[in-house]
């Protein structure tokens, strides 16, 4: 920047004279003492991400718009899955007051268990496709902020949380849908046909899948089963279950509700003793019994199928199939809009952003990653309860708590935590609204603005969307305050935060199966015989280890970010050892290797990696507010804090705002110097030997 504006100052240097020379040289302090840090020079990201300018190609356009039609899906689901993702803004929309049933899943895309169900209701949804005109499959992520509000108000309490709506259902209070606790496709099918059984307000479209009895008056069978207007059926099928539950005849019922000239039946015939299929011909009135190899719905369906096609009759197609299409790329550049580009350009610079803390390795703890994580707590996971009462209110006070206590953040964050915590200690042993909660978090947050000094996440960014964030920055933040509280005295319980950890994951932490599993696994390994701080640290880091373990190679596990033992031998050699005695004996402290941990060094390690002093501040969009040196090191007593540094932007960690703004001043005033001796001497229009005492007398 200031290259370009002395460049086109040699061109346009105004007329030597004292009055405006001085003049030009405040221009020049003034630039120079621009604070470089910020600017529109610059991205978003400090700390050595600099924005991204160029342009997208045509070709970029063409390449990226998948990428932006996958990021306009909700998390989990694209627009080549049959799952038709929902936001706020259009759930009710689509499934209050519609003319066919809805499924209704509610996801986090961080939650390990989502990740795992996701195939399984892409298959539901593909398997069912031939439903859709009754029943549609549906998904919307909870993860997002703007469908925070609409996930409270559906009381989802655990992910996935998966809802039955029927035909025409209407909005009300408690109008949540009916629950569906099943996770195996072939059991949710089953409780979607219980519910559609059972569905009062049916549309005119809406099959029989109750069990008929058996009748010998075959010409009843074609009586009524028509709509208004439309032809009689050529051919009734009968399905006879032994099973009065069994659920395969309703499964071809719907398979086969809107193909022409059709109509299938469940019959219940005690004379019978096998399961089986029949057709009646409505012509004749007579009927035979079609062969099938096993009782399944794909073989009655085949059987089905087959006979017509024999009959010439045309057969809707009830595979499965999607018939979303992932977009044209011949309407690519039209399609693409500046907010488009604007996106793609965020994803470069995610990209870039990426590419810097790979350079920079992965024992680093980023200031970003851990106030994006309270924001996420805050904002998002504790209010999506109603209310909050009992345990889950003591999980939170002892949440703030220890936030309040170590947390590292600067005056206005302090201030931000402390009044916070002051707002739930008032709601004394009663209960807490969680919309009010939210309400509070926001208001105070604007209040004691700026807060926050992130905007995404760095060290915990995932190589793709779903992975990594929110759990990568959970773990990393209490690893933090266990450091910070083992390096402090403003307490001496050792399990503070382990009991603050415990409580948030057990009562706030929306994948329910990591939560069950941390509970096992924090009961099997003690976690409330934790004598001293220092274990504290040490049990937390053995039990994400575990975690890591069981986990590798999981479809949670980000291919970028393997998940292995830390810290790696290449981090830390001399945190590995020779297996020489059973510590404790303690079967977390050894490896399959023959290695075993040597528990002081790792101490030390993990006390070096989550010092206060070391969280680095690349990615914070404001750098400045970030605390330094002293500041934001012990809790929050309602004055400013005394011994707080001047805060500074850092330049590669060796050069520091004044060190560049001082080095800038001297460039500036050396180049202005030369160009107006040179003005001077070319202006005097006649031959004299130079000396140098002549240029700089000039001056």
């Amino acid at each position: 920047m200031v290259v370009r504006i002395f460049t086109s100052a040699s061109f346009h240097l105004p007329p030597a004279r004292s009055s405006a020379t001085a003049a030009w040289l405040l221009v020049v302090l003034a630039v120079a003492t621009v604070d470089l840090g910020t600017g529109p020079w610059l991205g978003r990201v400090d700390g050595g991400a600099v924005g991204l300018r160029e342009k997208l190609s045509v070709y970029e356009q063409r390449r990226y718009q998948r990428q932006i039609e996958e990021s306009e899906n909700s998390g989990l689901y694209d627009a080549t899955d049959s799952v038709i993702s929902l936001t706020a803004a259009n759930l009710k929309q689509r499934v209050f007051n519609q003319p066919h049933a809805s499924l209704v899943e509610f996801y986090n895309s961080y939650c390990g268990f989502c990740r795992r169900f996701a195939p399984i209701w892409k298959q539901l949804a593909t398997d069912i496709l031939g439903w859709q005109k009754l029943v549609r499959v549906t998904a919307l992520d909870c993860s997002r902020d703007e469908n925070n509000a609409v996930c409270r108000e559906f009381e989802v309490m655990a992910y996935p949380t998966i809802r039955f709506f029927s035909p025409y259902y209407a909005d009300g209070e408690q109008k949540i849908g009916e629950p569906v606790k099943e996770h195996d496709e072939q059991r949710i099918i089953d409780r979607l046909i219980e519910y559609m059984q059972h569905v009062e307000n049916k549309p005119t479209n809406w099959p029989n899948l109750t069990a008929i009895n058996r009748t010998d008056d075959k010409a009843s069978l074609f009586d009524g089963t028509s709509a208004v207007g439309a032809p009689r059926p050529k051919y009734v099928y009968l399905i006879n279950e032994k099973d009065t539950n069994a659920t395969i005849g309703s499964q071809v019922i719907l398979d086969f509700h809107d193909t022409p000239d059709v109509v299938v039946y469940r019959m219940h015939d005690p004379t019978l003793t096998t399961n089986g299929l029949s057709v009646v011909d409505g012509s004749s009135l007579s009927a035979i019994n079609l062969p099938i190899d096993e009782f399944s719905r794909e073989k009655v369906r085949d059987a089905i199928r087959s006979h017509l096609r024999q009959h010439h009759i045309v057969v809707t197609d009830v595979s499965t199939k999607s018939t979303k299409k992932a977009g044209d790329g011949g309407a690519v550049a039209a399609g693409t809009t500046e907010q488009n580009i604007s996106a793609l350009m965020e994803q470069k610079q995610e990209a870039a952003i990426r590419a810097k803390v790979k350079e920079l390795g992965a024992a680093v703890v980023y200031q970003a990653d851990l106030e994006e994580a309270i924001r996420f707590a805050l904002f998002h996971e504790i209010g999506r309860y109603k209310t909050i009462e009992s345990d889950r209110l003591v999980a939170l006070r002892n949440f703030l708590n220890v936030l309040v206590r170590y947390f590292p953040f600067n005056d206005n964050g302090r201030r931000f935590l402390t009044e916070l915590r002051q707002y739930v200690l008032n709601a004394g042993e009663e209960r807490l609204d969680g919309e009010a909660f939210v309400a509070r978090v926001k208001s105070l947050e604007t209040e004691r603005k700026p807060v926050f000094s992130s905007n995404h996440w760095i060290g915990c960014s995932g190589s793709r969307e779903g992975l990594r964030r929110y759990p990568c920055g959970l773990w990393t933040l209490f690893h933090y305050l266990t450091v910070q509280a083992a390096e402090s005295d403003l307490s001496n319980n050792p399990l503070e935060v382990l009991e603050a950890m415990h409580g948030y994951i057990k009562n706030f932490f929306g994948c329910s199966e990591c939560s069950q599993h941390f509970q096992q696994m924090a009961d099997k390994n003690r976690i409330w015989q934790v004598a001293t701080k220092d274990d504290a640290v040490l049990w937390l880091w053995s039990s994400h280890n575990e975690v890591n373990k069981r986990l590798s190679g999981d479809a949670t596990e980000d291919p970028e970010h393997p998940k292995v033992q830390f810290p790696t031998a290449n981090d830390c050699a001399q945190c590995r050892r020779k297996i020489l005695t059973n510590h404790h004996n303690h079967q977390q402290y050894t490896m399959e290797d023959g290695n075993e941990w040597n528990l002081s060094e790792v101490l030390r390690y993990l006390k070096h990696m989550y010092a206060y002093d070391r969280r680095h501040l690349f990615g914070l969009h404001d750098s400045s507010l970030a605390p330094q040196g002293s500041e934001g090191r012990s809790e929050w007593g309602g004055g400013v804090a005394s011994g707080a540094q001047t805060s500074y932007h850092s330049y590669g960690n060796v050069l520091s705002d004044i060190d560049i703004r001082f080095s800038a001043l001297l460039y500036v005033t050396c180049i202005v110097m030369i160009v107006i001796a040179i003005k001077m001497v070319v202006k005097r229009g006649y031959r004299k030997k130079m000396y140098p005492h002549d240029i700089l007398g000039k001056v």
